[in-house]
């Protein structure tokens, strides 16, 4: 992993929303949740392929060839084990053309925050602790 101060200001981004992803990430696991709606249940994994999949098709119906590029070069984004996670750590950790980084990572930031004021804690919640912490924890 690069030292902070040694990151481009798309890097240090990145980590942020990385950080943020897998915090979400590991409160669902630990608390074994899924959310649910109308009897179907929804995990944070099928949340990483729409999300994942939104901007491959934005990134082609806007014409953003090297975007669309950046986010096949692992395979279909179908066949992406954690999407999300996936392209969250090669911002982080390769030096990505600018013009990659300057329209996945407004657009990542914002479905990320968004996400998380919907369906996570505030950031100061506790991980662990048992629902009374959880739900004490959680946005207004």
């Amino acid at each position: 992993m690069l030292e902070l101060l040694d990151m481009t200001a798309a890097q240090q981004q990145a980590a942020y929303l990385s950080g943020l992803w897998n915090r979400l990430s590991g409160q669902h696991v630990a608390l074994g949740c899924s959310c649910t709606m109308s009897g179907m249940s929804v995990t944070l994994d099928d949340f990483e392929h729409d999300i994942a999949d939104y901007l491959w098709a934005e990134s082609e119906r806007l014409g953003q060839t090297d975007v669309v590029a950046f986010l096949l070069m692992p395979g279909p984004i179908a066949s992406q084990d954690q999407a999300i996670r996936g392209i969250l750590s090669r911002l982080e950790e390769e030096d990505i053309a600018d013009v990659v980084t300057d329209w996945l990572l407004p657009r990542m930031t914002k479905t990320i925050e968004s996400y998380a004021k919907l369906h996570g804690p505030a950031p100061e919640a506790p991980l662990f602790g048992g629902s009374s912490s959880w739900r004490k924890g959680y946005r207004d």
